[in-house]
């Protein structure tokens, strides 16, 4: 018997086992070319050479602020990113030396208190303490200064392109000895022009050639490495996934990985780049000239030109050897999908460029698809690479799982032995019947695939509403995908206490995030018996109608004709008082005004948008019993001590009282006396102001 096939999937749920360069996950968990900035209206900047024009600054301030280094006017600009608004600092364009003004600023960098300016004509760097911009600290012994950053400790870091280093200080200006000995000693830097500092600490300076790259205790690390055969590194920026760099030879910003592996050009930029500034929402600010001119790349605006795959290597065990691949992706008209392989009889070492194969098709045999040079002994472990490519930046082909797979069964073992007799020299029909084979295992794949696709946990992000669809279940449109797959897996858990006060505290949360409290109006009515347990008017009630219900009185009482002195009417009633009851309605009014009501209690500043609480009441609406009713209670802010008042949040502790002059208050009105011995009060013997005296 043959073996068994045995299949690796390179792709589990949302996961990837692969080296992934240049490449994205998409909701779906499918991967697509990289999201990275470009231009909001889509169209190309391309700006004539010369591309090296020097240094200049751009930072992206919090709330969407910018600020500009006009380097050729010595000033900087502030635009407020709410309104829009600009501001000059300082307004005159002359150089200055004097505190808040400057000689060819050349570097900017923002913290969450304050903004640095590298100063260069002077030979200092100078801070500004945010939100007012009022210089508060400068850091001098510089000679020009034309780049700083800081770090998510709130390190300073400066380039000095006269000193040809870089060094780093304190929060407050004080040299850190220890860390630009270390770089020193390093021997690395030896015409640095452009820095940028990751939050950890990790440092990255273009220098001449080459991009250094050192720790946060200034120990070198690996240098980024360009794939072409010259450039010349400028202005750097770093963002959450990405190191951008303007390369001066050819006018691109070159995208990196922050590990230094390369993801190409960034889409619809050519030109001179002075700057280069990630914002917040992971747009680029492009500094393009020595003044106040600069451009904005929306995020994910584009797609990288390129991204690979690549995995392995996969054993197929002892004697055994790979059979086929696949790779399952969808493409579109510019945007392009390749498949290749390397196969080996050793897990070691890696294929090198010139050995991968290019196959023809995504789903090919392996066989033939051996490297150059000798046939290997064996081909029992499998490498695999994927390239995504697209011709314009608005397109991307979907990679939407790759796999392999071992030899399986012989569609010739269903046949009369005389078919494979006859097939041995060529194999012809071995390899019609494979090819039959690999299309009626598409179908058998979809088929073998149906329970994942009924398994919250595997399913594909778009299949989750039609799965949840067979439970009853909407899913929230505020859910993550991996809330949803949690929300369906716990469907037959919430629905057990449906209807129930925690059941409906649950679905409000889910769909809505905020989570209600809810007391049922029974709880609210203790045991009632009067002069006891209960007080009339306080902790109970008197029933709207008798509970007895209305018995019509009957003058023709038998026993009233012997005795009238004292004939008591058989029934009563009362308009307004009682009523007619059924037996089965005996006592009902005890209760009805309780029975089968409730209150939902949610924070008002929470559900203040009408859409939400509309939300709120719809879903009360789906899963509360249908015989019950509530009402929804909004809770204003308001300060009950032990109910809803927190100190230092909705509650401030007054300090002592504010000085009383007597005769400025009125007694009764501004002043209260407390009780004294007898009823009276004498100021200055029962009452003591500020203390037993209680000023309005």
């Amino acid at each position: 018997m043959p073996a068994p096939t045995r299949y690796q999937f390179v792709r589990d749920r949302e996961a990837w086992d692969a080296a992934l360069v240049g490449v994205e996950r998409d909701p779906n968990g499918n991967l697509t070319l990289a999201r990275l900035p470009g231009p909001s209206d889509g169209v190309a900047i391309d700006l004539p050479a010369p591309w090296a024009i020097g240094p200049s600054s751009i930072a992206a301030g919090p709330c969407d602020a910018v600020f500009v280094a006009d380097t050729e006017h010595n000033r900087v600009l502030f635009i407020d990113g709410l309104c829009g608004a600009n501001a000059w600092l300082p307004a005159a364009t002359t150089a200055g030396s004097a505190l808040g003004q400057f000689d060819q600023p050349c570097g900017l960098a923002v913290t969450p208190d304050a903004l640095w300016v590298a100063d260069s004509g002077n030979g200092r760097v100078q801070r500004f303490a945010l939100p007012a911009l009022e210089p508060d600290l400068v850091v001098a012994g510089l000679a020009r200064p034309t780049g700083v950053g800081t770090d998510a400790n709130g390190r300073l870091y400066v380039l000095d392109a006269t000193l040809k280093a870089v060094r780093r200080y304190g929060a407050y200006g004080s040299p850190d000895t220890v860390y630009n000995t270390a770089l020193v000693a390093s021997g690395k830097l030896s015409a640095p022009s452009f820095l940028a500092v990751e939050g950890d600490g990790r440092l990255f300076v273009s220098d001449g050639p080459a991009i250094h790259c050192f720790d946060e205790a200034g120990a070198p690390l690996a240098d980024v490495v360009s794939p072409a055969a010259s450039w010349q590194p400028g202005a750097l920026a770093i963002g959450q996934q990405h190191l951008f760099v303007a390369n001066g030879a050819s006018g691109a910003i070159m995208v990196f990985l922050l590990d230094g592996a390369y993801c190409g050009t960034l889409p619809l930029f050519r030109g001179p780049v002075t700057a280069l500034a990630v914002t917040e929402a992971g747009g680029l600010l492009i500094k393009t000239a020595l003044d106040e001119t600069y451009t904005a790349f929306a995020a994910a605006q584009s797609y990288a030109a390129t991204g690979t795959i690549t995995c392995g290597p996969y054993d197929a065990g002892a004697s055994l050897e790979w059979f086929r691949a696949a790779a399952e992706a969808d493409t579109s008209v510019g945007a392009g999908v390749t498949l290749d392989v390397f196969q080996w009889g050793a897990p070691s070492p890696p294929p090198g460029p010139s050995e991968w194969v290019r196959a023809a098709a995504l789903d090919t045999l392996l066989a033939s698809l051996l490297p150059p040079g000798p046939a290997p002994a064996s081909r029992r472990y499998l490498w695999l690479r994927v390239t995504l490519s697209n011709l314009h930046p608005d397109v991307t082909p979907v990679l939407r799982d790759l796999r392999a797979e071992t030899p399986g069964e012989d569609y010739r073992n269903y046949l009369p032995e005389i078919y494979r007799r006859s097939d041995d020299p060529g194999l012809f029909l071995f390899r019609l019947l494979t090819l039959t084979r690999s299309e009626i295992g598409a179908v058998e794949e979809h088929i073998d695939a149906l329970p994942q696709l009924l398994a919250p946990g595997f399913a594909p992000s778009s299949a989750l509403p039609w799965l949840a669809q067979w439970l009853g279940l909407d899913l929230p449109l505020i859910a993550t995908s991996a809330e949803r797959r949690e929300l369906i897996e716990r469907a037959v858990a919430l629905y057990r206490r449906r209807g129930t006060p925690a059941g409906l505290c649950d679905f409000v949360e889910i769909y809505t995030g905020v989570r209600p409290s809810i007391v049922e109006a029974f709880e609210e009515r203790g045991l009632w018996v009067l002069d006891v347990a209960s007080s009339l008017g306080f902790d109970t009630g008197l029933p709207a109608t008798d509970p007895l219900g209305m018995v019509v009185p009957d003058p023709a009482d038998p026993l009233a004709a012997t005795a009238d002195c004292c004939a008591t009417p058989i029934g009563f009633a009362v308009v307004g008082e009682a009523g007619p009851l059924t037996v089965t309605e005996l006592g009902e009014p005890l209760f009805l005004d309780t029975a089968h009501r409730f209150t939902v209690f949610m924070p008002a500043y929470r559900v203040q948008q009408a859409a939400l609480r509309d939300e709120v009441r719809r879903i009360l609406d789906a899963e509360k019993p249908a015989h019950t009713d509530y009402h929804l209670c909004l809770i204003e802010p308001d300060m009950r001590v032990g109910f809803q008042a927190q100190v230092g949040i909705d509650t401030i502790v007054g300090g002592d009282p504010s000085p009383l002059r007597l005769d400025a208050t009125q007694l009764g009105i501004g002043t209260s006396l407390p009780n004294a011995l007898g009823g009276a009060s004498r100021v200055g013997q029962t009452a003591s102001v500020g203390y037993t005296t209680v000023l309005g």
